[in-house]
């Protein structure tokens, strides 16, 4: 633990764990650089927050590193997420036995949904489809891909187009009610919902085949009947992360949601209910294995409460589901340290891409005025998330201990969004220190499909002053913050020490090392000289310094002429 310095390094990847990828969740950071940071600020029995848990990672490295966590989120998928996460020590043979008896008492029933004609050319065995190409662009060719139950790997792959009688089953399971019960909400208006009303789909049951939501309403059915309410927890978690997956949502090639949006896809395919939800539950990174690494690394130092004050004895755990912006529930200097991913605009709309899951566990919709995001629908511009954003951040700045850090994880495009942060924190009452590039865990859709994209998130450190000013800001060596910048002088002058460690870079790279750079300007500055990718690109494009390569995998930048010469 180093209190009065900054976290000022790169922290090199490491692999990733099976108790990260339970379920999905969106712009989750990567454990091993949180850990870090988490060791870096506090010691052990010191309180870590985090007012926007997301997935729960912060909490879940907290306990790890035998620190305390008091986690945040508005959206209740969150903090059903982060809850299973962190719940620990979990009885791993009474979750298999649950896991068991559902699959005797339910499995047959649902896989006889999904049998096919011919048997395994290994053992003779029954043939179930895996998944049908069944959208728009199959025109009713449909493509089944299948397996026998005892997945012999590709020697039992079978891929044929499916047979008249076989296409005459599916059209009859269609026409059937399911027994149980499912959801049929309303879709609400909404930037990403949009995209599906335009594909003609209004209610939450129309992204799902007939045949597919009578499988979902049978297992959620079986799953409500587990009377340990841990268990039954982590159960529908699996079933959860399984929702996705068996929805018009996904393609051979695409994973459902994967570019933060809901799109219906013209070659959509029908999963196989059993056999997703089986891989969520015994897969390597599904809820059997995640539980086990969290047994072994929270063992018992998991001890939730719902009341601050008992943080202060053996508790250990706290989590709450209200808005960042009204903390009311903590005291005033009462955290040691607070990291946290705040809302990125409008880049990934929470509310909206969490509905589904949300009707599923019956789950709350009535907290979307309180959101902390840029979206039209609900009539909330720029000027409003950085109004939101400052009176969340004024909540961390009243309960985090004078002369402690709060660790921002922020990336964005859009210049009006990178003030909106800074100016949040700062008008808070924070000190900016530095910020440190640092690679996500892996690459999201957007990152590898998009050249351009921005291929790392910046973690910014602040500081909040101690009563006697005893911290100050000191711009790091090099970084200049006289009234005569402009913007050309933060592109140039950044992308000259990025391409002396580096010789040939991706403008994304250039673009973040301009943006540290510009951060570390005066407000007055930051405001005039605010710029996006594209300015960077035409200033650098325009200088004799630099030569500039076109490839497919981005654009990079170099020296022209050898620096030394």
């Amino acid at each position: 633990m180093k209190p009065d310095v900054p976290m000022d390094r790169i922290i090199l990847p490491k692999r990733d764990c099976p108790r990260y990828k339970m379920h999905k969740y969106w712009a989750a950071k990567p454990w091993y650089v949180i850990s870090e940071y988490i060791n870096h600020y506090t010691k052990e029995g010191e309180i870590v927050f985090d007012p926007f848990c997301g997935s729960g990672v912060v909490g879940c490295e907290a306990l790890i590193n035998r620190r305390k966590a008091v986690l945040n989120d508005l959206n209740p998928v969150a903090v059903f997420i982060s809850q299973n996460l962190c719940r620990s020590p979990i009885n791993l043979e009474k979750l298999q036995d649950a896991f068991e008896k559902i699959k005797m008492n339910v499995k047959d029933e649902i896989m006889g949904m999904y049998k096919i004609g011919g048997s395994c050319e290994v053992c003779g065995g029954t043939l179930y489809a895996k998944h049908i190409i069944r959208g728009p662009a199959s025109k009713g060719k449909w493509i089944v891909e299948a397996r026998c139950e005892k997945k012999h790997g590709r020697e039992c792959r079978v891929r044929r187009y499916l047979s008249e009688e076989e296409k005459a089953h599916i059209e009859q399971l269609e026409r059937l009610k399911p027994a149980h019960w499912y959801p049929e909400d309303e879709l609400p208006d909404g930037r990403e919902i949009m995209r599906l009303k335009s594909a003609g789909i209004t209610r939450v049951n129309e992204l799902f085949t007939k045949r597919n939501l009578i499988a979902l309403s049978i297992l959620f059915n079986e799953i409500q009947k587990i009377s340990d309410s841990a268990i039954k927890e982590l159960m529908l978690l699996a079933f959860s992360n399984t929702i996705l997956h068996v929805s018009k949502l996904k393609s051979e090639d695409l994973r459902p949601m994967s570019a933060n949006s809901y799109y219906c896809m013209e070659d959509w395919i029908e999963e196989n209910v059993w056999m997703r939800f089986e891989n969520r539950f015994y897969w390597h990174w599904g809820v059997y294995e995640g539980k086990k690494e969290t047994n072994l690394l929270i063992g018992d130092y998991y001890k939730p409460t719902g009341e601050f004050s008992e943080l202060k004895g053996d508790k250990t755990f706290m989590l709450m589901n209200r808005p960042a912006q009204k903390m009311s529930k903590i005291p005033d200097s009462s955290m040691d340290y607070c990291f946290t991913d705040p809302p990125y605009g409008g880049s990934i709309q929470y509310s909206e891409l969490t509905f589904l899951w949300r009707c599923w566990l019956n789950m709350k919709n009535d907290f979307v005025h309180d959101e902390i995001v840029v979206n039209d629908f609900q009539n909330k511009k720029e000027e409003h998330f950085e109004y939101m954003l400052r009176l969340a951040f004024g909540e961390v700045y009243r309960v985090l201990k004078p002369g402690r850090w709060l660790s921002v994880t922020f990336n964005n495009r859009n210049p009006k969004i990178w003030l909106a942060l800074l100016n949040a924190c700062e008008g808070a009452g924070f000190t900016w220190v530095n910020a440190i590039p640092q690679k996500p865990v892996c690459k999201s859709f957007v990152q590898s499909w998009t050249g351009n994209s921005l291929k790392r998130d910046l973690v910014i450190n602040f500081r909040k002053p101690t009563s006697d000013k005893s911290y100050y800001f000191k711009a790091p060596d090099g970084q200049c913050v006289d009234d005569d910048v402009d913007i050309d002088d933060i592109i140039i002058s950044s992308s000259i020490n990025c391409m002396l460690r580096k010789k040939e870079v991706l403008l994304s790279e250039l673009y973040e090392e301009a943006v540290i750079r510009w951060m570390s300007q005066a407000k007055t500055i930051r405001k005039r000289c605010a710029f996006d990718m594209k300015a960077v690109d035409a200033c650098l494009k325009e200088s004799e310094q630099f030569f500039r390569r076109e490839a497919p995998d981005g654009i990079f930048y170099s020296f022209a002429h050898d620096p030394k010469e």
